[in-house]
């Protein structure tokens, strides 16, 4: 038998088809077959299509913290596979349907697929609405293959490149197609940018609601797969695009406010309100992505060294909660540890935004050598996230201080929000930012994650090992 993209897709055809009929020649029992733009445009604006993304990559990071975990015979759970960065994390078809990136992200890209190959033939609407909801759907997908590339591939690099191992790059809803081979990380990479520069033209600069992808989103997630490819210059010019449309920054000290218990640590609280509930009516949100669980990691726990990057006066101290509040002990009974949100919304957005454009901006001057110039981005960001009375702009003309400063910021400002992992891909065996990614263990010891180890990569699905597909390292 041929092998095809029901490998991938993992059950998506018991879904989508009563038998191995194409798609779009004949119409599955039981499944009506968009014929309409507005029809195509409910599967765009479907809820679940911004609920791309498992917790996985979170426990992954170095900023998270599992205090139930020693060495011991939990092998076989994702939880423990994760943590301790063990090879083939996923393993049964439940994690493969709702834990694992591979299936998350093909399901997504078989619906934006069908999109991309029928919205031409689509009735009921002007042809400029139809290259709208392409462009989304370009992104939509580019968006997928960002995660796929960056999760299943070696971090990108010019001198290997072209030899490196990429992922299949599925353009067709038609299941009973060959699956494509895995090309090489070049193909991935520029399939990906070409993806999100086709659609900008064609986006509305704007949209209602930072749920639909607009030109603004879009330049976001050009540059975040800019900055992950370590190009730096065009990461930058990327980030100014998206903030000549949105360069809002919400002043913390219009927010929250401090609260002194009579014992223990001070704690940031919302000023009544003043606390933007939902992602969508946060200004700094430039395109929406939820965990599948919309809370994501709140009341997770933090690791020691991702809490002590909070200065007392960073009112980003909003998102680190003592973890007696949390698990509403007494103060006594406190283990020093804390945990993501709870006085603060806990549904947020893990897609790009105004503080993480500032941030790519400052990190591209200064990685060109502007240090002056990158100043002013990072102190923007700063003087919005910090009590005023305390305040200091950052002065220094030294690259790699800067530079430092900076990824700091990156893990106080986009905590929990996907991004970590991929920074810690593109930085562990930096010449001047390397290090060892540590987890720390409820018996104090730690798991180390060593510069330029394979476990950087993650394993493939075994479902989806086939002659084409080998399996990483």
């Amino acid at each position: 038998m041929k092998t095809n993209i029901l490998s991938i897709l993992s059950g998506i055809c018991l879904l989508l088809l009563s038998s191995c009929e194409k798609y779009l020649d004949i119409k599955p029992k039981g499944y009506v077959i968009p014929q309409t733009v507005e029809e195509y445009e409910r599967i765009l604006n479907n809820a679940k299509m911004t609920k791309l993304l498992s917790d996985g990559i979170e426990q992954l990071a170095d900023d998270f913290y599992n205090p139930t975990l020693v060495k011991d015979n939990r092998i076989q759970e994702v939880d423990y596979r994760l943590y301790f960065w063990l090879p083939s994390p996923y393993t049964t078809p439940e994690d493969y349907t709702y834990n694992s990136y591979w299936n998350m992200m093909y399901a997504a890209i078989y619906q934006y697929n069908a999109i991309l190959n029928g919205i031409d033939q689509a009735t009921g609407a002007t042809e400029e609405r139809k290259k709208i909801a392409r462009a989304k759907a370009l992104v939509g997908r580019s968006i997928c293959y960002f995660y796929l590339a960056n999760l299943y591939t070696q971090q990108y690099n010019e001198t290997t490149a072209t030899s490196s191992p990429g992922i299949p790059l599925v353009t067709s809803n038609d299941i009973t197609q060959k699956l494509p081979n895995r090309g090489t990380v070049k193909e991935t990479f520029d399939f990906i940018l070409k993806g999100f520069e086709d659609a900008i033209s064609d986006l509305p600069t704007t949209s209602l609601s930072n749920f639909e992808i607009n030109r603004a989103g879009a330049y976001g997630w050009l540059a975040r797969t800019y900055l992950s490819m370590n190009k730096y210059k065009e990461a930058r010019l990327a980030a100014e695009e998206a903030l000549k449309i949105n360069s809002t920054l919400v002043d913390y000290n219009t927010q929250y406010t401090v609260f002194q218990p009579e014992e223990g640590p001070a704690i940031y609280t919302p000023k009544s309100g003043h606390i933007f509930i939902r992602p969508d009516e946060q200004p700094e949100n430039l395109n929406i992505v939820y965990y599948g669980y919309t809370r994501g990691m709140a009341f997770q726990y933090i690791a020691k060294e991702t809490e002590s990057l909070f200065d007392p006066k960073d009112l980003r101290r909003i998102n680190l909660v003592p973890s007696y509040i949390s698990n509403s002990e007494p103060y006594a009974k406190w283990d020093k540890k804390y945990m993501y949100m709870g006085y603060s919304s806990y549904e947020y957005s893990a897609g790009p935004s105004t503080p993480e454009m500032q941030l790519i901006k400052a990190e591209g001057l200064a990685r060109n050598g502007q240090v002056i110039e990158a100043l002013v981005p990072l102190n923007l960001l700063r003087k919005n996230r910090i009590a005023t009375d305390s305040y200091q702009p950052i002065v220094s003309t030294d690259k790699n201080t800067v530079l430092d400063i900076i990824y700091k910021e990156r893990r106080r400002e986009l905590l929990f929000k996907g991004i970590r992992w991929f920074d810690m891909r593109r930085l562990n065996s930096d010449p001047d930012f390397g290090f060892t990614a540590k987890h720390e263990l409820a018996d104090g010891t730690f798991i180390e994650l060593k510069p330029g180890n394979p476990r950087y990569v993650l394993s493939i699905p075994d479902p989806a090992i086939t002659d084409g597909i080998t399996q990483n390292p």
